[in-house]
């Protein structure tokens, strides 16, 4: 289903759409030079509108902040476990674990580390995403654990999920009860709430990861967002991305009938 997801979302993409117009166009020169003129032109303009983030910035900078950083004084007295959820993975021996995975897995890992050094007493429960084997993602969270002291730590890593509902259904089985202190990407984290609360679990949102500046904070500027650029367009294809996994989860709840 992950894989569904990406490629409708590709397909829906500025850059994709543009692309095809102009194989339209070069397909269509020789023999109806006009209408390939046209979707020349066409694709360039949708390339163009494309590349610029204004449209969608806000829309996916009002996602991100929707739950608020998580402070001490936020997690609840009771029973909690840390959830950490997963991104990419390259288990490549030759490189360091911290190396191993990307920015925004390594800021999720940071703010459960930070969340378990408030909450000494709670289980620290990270995926590793990926095709890798179990031993390789155990050895890479092995390096993790000396790295970032986690030696006293009592961690349960998930090595089997393929997406947010795979982890939502894993900790519904193991949480038991207890609350969920949920660290994910800030862009990420509306929808995670709604998979794992759908699942029937008390979660308390924890967000990291933070791809847009805060409005009103000293380095917010509207004017770049009209400006072309290749950031514009992986801002634009982010927020259909969020669009299509968000329309899915909703038509999920809505066919899928609760046991």
């Amino acid at each position: 289903m992950e894989a569904l997801k990406t490629v409708i979302a590709a397909c829906l993409s500025p850059l994709f759409i543009s692309l095809l117009l102009q194989i339209v166009g070069w397909c269509l020169f020789r023999k109806r030079r006009r209408s390939a003129i046209i979707a020349f032109l066409l694709g360039t303009g949708t390339l163009l509108l494309g590349s610029l983030s204004g449209w969608s910035y806000e829309q996916s900078r009002d996602s991100e902040f929707r739950y608020p950083p998580l402070q001490s004084g936020g997690i609840p007295s009771g029973n909690v476990v840390i959830v950490v959820l997963g991104s990419g993975f390259n288990p490549d021996p030759l490189l360091p674990a911290n190396s191993q995975v990307g920015g925004a897995f390594l800021s999720r890992l940071l703010e459960g580390v930070r969340l378990w050094r408030l909450r000494p007493d709670a289980e620290l429960v990270i995926s590793v995403a990926g095709t890798a084997t179990d031993q390789q993602k155990s050895d890479f969270f092995d390096g993790m654990r000396s790295l970032l002291g986690l030696q006293s730590a009592n961690v349960r890593l998930l090595t089997t999920a393929e997406s947010t509902l795979d982890e939502a259904l894993l900790v519904q089985d193991l949480a038991a009860g207890r609350t969920v202190l949920l660290a994910t990407s800030a862009g990420h984290m509306p929808r995670a709430m709604q998979i794992f609360e759908s699942e029937g679990l008390t979660v308390v949102a924890a967000p990291t990861d933070y791809g847009f500046v805060r409005r009103g904070s000293p380095r917010d500027r509207w004017w770049p967002r009209w400006i072309p650029s290749a950031e514009g367009i992986g801002t634009n294809h982010g927020w259909l991305y969020e669009q299509v996994a968000g329309i899915w989860q909703t038509i999920r709840q809505l066919t899928v009938t609760p046991p």
